[in-house]
């Protein structure tokens, strides 16, 4: 190819409806218009916790009154699994295929493949595998010849079958799909509005950081935040590739993850909770920052009342042990006197 492609990552958001597919599809279309461009695609919003918990029921049913429950993500046998992951994986491939066919009704020639045709290749368990390598050989012949290939994520093929990558695998997908056929860059469109200060169903106030350097989003990540998977942040890192981060509408990034981005003055919030105990994360570009704010975060905390269970150094931050119960009140309290107390953050804030 002489053209490198552009590979742009769907959320299941992206693809909730029929009309947000046909939405997607136009834009993937205006696209490719420019260039050849390669579409990763998700589960649609809701099916894959659905495929998840109707292969649990089934296996729970199976099992009653024969023993324990064998459930295919903890531990279970190994062909219930492999099943279950079958199941699981169908998401992607509706997805993929729903996508594909609106973007042929547009006019714009298009193909949807699994991990296997796509050359996806994966190893590890069943549930939590790890992509091994990408042989891209059919996906070059496509974009070669003007199609734009709609590749399943979350995904790869092992021993001959189809096993999950994980939650948040799709994002994996499209980065190692980047490498393997030398890219641009990747984006993600996802209904949040860019890479954000905070969660912001947990913080409404969370502003959006326009461009950060790729240690600073792995940081993030690690800690906790859903922007993308922590694995496909570390491998974009690993490689210098960039990223970038759209919403479901507009015509320009929201955020831009690269290398030589400026890190001086980036902070964020990441949280990470459970049922009994939860961890709240300050983040910074610089680690030299948190130098002079741990006592300042303490008593943020404090004035609400929430004792930290314990207190430790993270990559490029602090992370504050909580109970699960005072998570969302810990979090905005730390995203104010971390962030928002900032006189410059008013300056950062998505339009």
């Amino acid at each position: 190819m002489t053209d490198r492609p552009v590979i742009i990552k769907l959320g299941g958001d992206a693809l909730a409806s029929p009309q947000r597919i046909v939405a997607q599809a136009r834009r993937l279309a205006r696209r490719a218009a420019d260039g050849p461009v390669l579409a990763v695609a998700s589960a649609r919003r809701g099916v894959t916790d659905h495929l998840l918990g109707l292969a649990q029921e089934v296996a729970s049913a199976a099992a009653r009154g024969t023993g324990p429950a064998t459930t295919f993500r903890d531990g279970g046998r190994r062909a219930t699994r492999a099943e279950g992951d079958r199941a699981v994986a169908a998401g992607e491939v509706v997805s993929a295929s729903l996508l594909a066919l609106a973007l042929n009704e547009l006019g714009v020639p298009a193909v949807s493949l699994d991990a296997r045709e796509a050359g996806v290749v994966s190893r590890g368990e069943f549930g939590d595998a790890r992509i091994r390598q990408v042989v891209p050989r059919r996906l070059e012949r496509l974009l070669g010849r003007g199609i734009v290939p709609v590749v399943t994520g979350f995904q790869g093929w092992q021993r001959g079958r189809v096993a999950t990558l994980g939650r948040g695998g799709t994002d994996t997908s499209a980065v190692a799909l980047t490498l393997a056929l030398g890219g641009q860059r990747t984006i993600f469109v996802k209904e949040a509005h860019g890479l954000r200060t905070a969660d912001p169903k947990l913080v409404p106030e969370a502003y959006c950081i326009p461009e950060a350097p790729h240690a600073f989003l792995s940081a993030l990540t690690a800690a906790g935040a859903k922007v993308v998977q922590a694995e496909a942040a570390a491998l974009a890192e690993e490689h210098g590739v960039p990223l970038e981060f759209w919403s479901l509408e507009g015509d320009a990034a929201d955020s831009v993850v690269a290398e030589g981005a400026d890190p001086t003055g980036l902070r964020a919030v990441a949280t990470l909770s459970d049922d009994r105990s939860a961890s709240v994360t300050v983040v910074t570009g610089s680690a030299l920052e948190l130098v002079h704010e741990a006592d300042k975060l303490h008593a943020a905390l404090a004035a609400i009342g929430v004792t930290p269970g314990e207190t430790r150094t993270a990559t490029h931050g602090l992370r504050f042990v909580v109970p699960a119960a005072r998570v969302v009140e810990a979090t905005r309290a730390l995203h104010t006197a971390f962030v928002s107390c900032r006189p410059d953050h008013g300056s950062r804030r998505a339009s």
